[in-house]
């Protein structure tokens, strides 16, 4: 899984950026630079709505595992945004890693299953 950055955020997403006023170009710089600012939960947090909201998508969605990772994110395992597919790509934070990937939701979760228990 790719680490988010301005080419494989435009390869990836391009197609699917909505943002008014922005290319697919334009957009994966102003969302790789807030991806690579975000050092809180709070900041993960904004993230994935401005990528929801550039990618005119269908919110930010809870991927819950059997894993009790801290008292923040408690049994989440990861956070992605909901793009209507589960094989499209999209953003998704990986609470247990600790770190954004661009991926499918659904292949995130085949590979992660067993690691984080997620039914």
């Amino acid at each position: 899984m790719p680490a988010p950055n301005v080419k494989n955020l435009t390869e990836w997403l391009g197609p699917h950026f909505q943002h008014e006023g922005h290319d697919p170009i334009a957009s994966a710089k102003l969302l790789a630079a807030e991806i690579k600012s975000a050092s809180t939960r709070k900041q993960v947090d904004k993230v994935l709505e401005l990528a929801d909201e550039m990618l005119n998508a269908s919110g930010v969605e809870a991927i819950r595992g059997d894993f009790h990772g801290d008292s923040y994110y408690q049994d989440i395992v990861g956070l992605y945004v909901n793009m209507g597919d589960s094989y499209v790509a999209t953003l998704l934070y990986d609470t247990v890693a600790g770190r954004f990937v661009v991926t499918t939701w659904g292949d995130w979760v085949t590979s992660h299953t067993k690691k984080y228990g997620i039914e």
